[in-house]
C-alpha cells in the first residue's frame, strides 16, 4: 500500500545510487541496514549493492529479509548460485529463521522434534548459504517483542540465547537494553515498549545502566554475563574463524564446537532443572579427552574426561588451546 519509486527509470536508478555513494562518502560510513531488502526491483538492487561494494569493497550491507525460509535468506546473498542466475550482490542477509529457532528452542518442551533440535536443525542447514559467517543473526530487534519477553521472563534461558548467539558462525546483533533484560511486558508487540529510552541516557532518569544506580540484582547480573561473554569472544578466533561442529541433541543438552588452529571452545546448553551426568566419550572426535577446559564465566578449570556433570539449566562455555 505504500507508494514506490520506479527503480526501472535509469535517472532514477542512477540519482538513488549517487545519493546513497554521496551519504557513504560524506558521513564516511562503515555499512548500511537496507530495510525491505526485497520489495523494490531486484535488479535494480543488485546494481545498487553491486556498485557501492566496488567502490567500497570493505563496506557491509546488511539487507533485512523478514521470512522463516532459509533458501529465501540465502537468494540475496552475494556468491549464491541461483537457478536464474540472479545475484543480488548483498554481503548479509538477516537471519530471521535463526532467530525463531533459538526462541521456539527454549520455550519448548524437549520431545521429537521440538526444543533443541530446532537450533541444531537451524544451524545444520549452513550448507544452504553462499557465506554463512557473514549471515547476521539475532535474538530479537526493534520491531518484535523484545527477547526476554518472548522468552516469558526466564532470565536464564535469555542467557542460553544470547550465548549461543555469540558462539554461531555468524554476525551478531545485539539490541541495546538486552543486557538489562528491557521488555515489553506491559503491552507485549508495543514499539513504543519495545523502543523505550534506555536508561540513563537522559537527565532525570531514575535508573542508570552506565553506572549501575538503580538496576535489580537479575539486571546487574545480565550485564556482567554478557560483558564478560563479549570480551571473550571478542578475542577468540575460534569464533570468528573457526570450523563449527555440533551433535544432535540429546537429553536435554546440546554441545556445539568451535575449532581453529588449536583453540576450541565448547558451548554446551542444558535445559535440564535437576542435575545431568553427560558421558563425553560421545564427543571424542574432536579429541579433548584429558585436556584442561577454563569456564569463562567463572574461571574454573575442567579436566575433560569421561563425563560432565551439570548441576544446573544454563549454558556453559569452554575453552582450551590443543597445542
Amino acid at each position: 500500500s505504500m507508494p514506490d519509486l520506479n527503480q526501472r527509470n535509469p535517472f532514477l536508478a542512477k540519482y538513488i545510487i549517487q545519493n546513497s555513494i554521496w551519504w557513504i562518502e560524506t558521513l564516511q560510513l562503515s555499512g548500511i541496514r537496507q530495510d525491505t531488502y526485497p520489495y523494490p526491483d531486484k535488479d535494480f538492487m543488485a546494481n545498487w549493492a553491486g556498485t557501492i561494494m566496488n567502490e567500497y569493497p570493505n563496506f557491509s550491507i546488511v539487507g533485512e529479509e523478514w521470512t522463516n525460509n532459509p533458501l529465501l535468506i540465502a537468494y540475496w546473498q552475494d556468491g549464491h548460485k541461483n537457478n536464474d542466475g540472479y545475484n543480488g550482490n548483498l554481503t548479509s542477509t538477516m537471519d530471521f529463521a535463526m532467530q525463531e529457532h533459538i526462541r521456539d528452542a527454549l520455550n519448548q518442551k524437549e520431545s521429537w522434534g521440538e526444543g533443541l533440535i530446532r537450533m541444531y536443525e537451524g544451524l545444520a542447514i549452513d550448507f544452504a548459504y553462499a557465506n554463512p559467517n557473514m549471515i547476521m543473526a539475532f535474538t530479537d530487534n526493534h520491531d518484535m517483542s523484545r527477547v526476554f519477553t518472548q522468552l516469558n521472563g526466564d532470565v536464564t534461558n535469555t542467557k542460553i540465547a544470547m550465548s549461543y548467539l555469540l558462539m554461531l558462525p555468524r554476525v551478531p546483533q545485539i539490541y541495546y537494553g538486552t543486557e538489562i533484560l528491557m521488555n515489553d511486558f506491559e503491552k507485549p508487540g508495543d514499539h513504543g515498549l519495545i523502543r523505550t529510552d534506555f536508561a540513563g541516557g537522559w537527565k532525570g532518569d531514575s535508573v542508570n545502566a552506565f553506572t549501575g544506580e538503580g538496576l535489580s540484582d537479575a539486571q546487574k547480573d545480565m550485564q556482567s554475563y554478557l560483558k564478560k561473554v563479549l570480551n571473550f569472544r571478542k578475542h577468540s578466533k575460534a569464533i570468528h574463524q573457526g570450523n563449527t561442529v555440533h551433535f544432535i541433541p540429546s537429553n536435554g543438552t546440546y554441545f556445539l564446537f568451535r575449532i581453529f588452529e588449536g583453540e576450541v571452545v565448547v558451548h554446551i546448553i542444558n535445559k535440564n532443572e535437576a542435575p545431568i551426568t553427560i558421558d563425553l566419550k560421545r564427543y571424542a572426535e574432536i579429541g579433548l579427552k584429558g585436556k584442561t577446559m577454563k569456564n569463562v564465566i567463572t574461571g574454573e578449570s575442567f579436566i575433560w574426561n569421561d563425563e560432565i556433570t551439570l548441576n544446573t539449566k544454563g549454558s556453559t562455555i569452554l575453552t582450551t588451546k590443543m597445542k
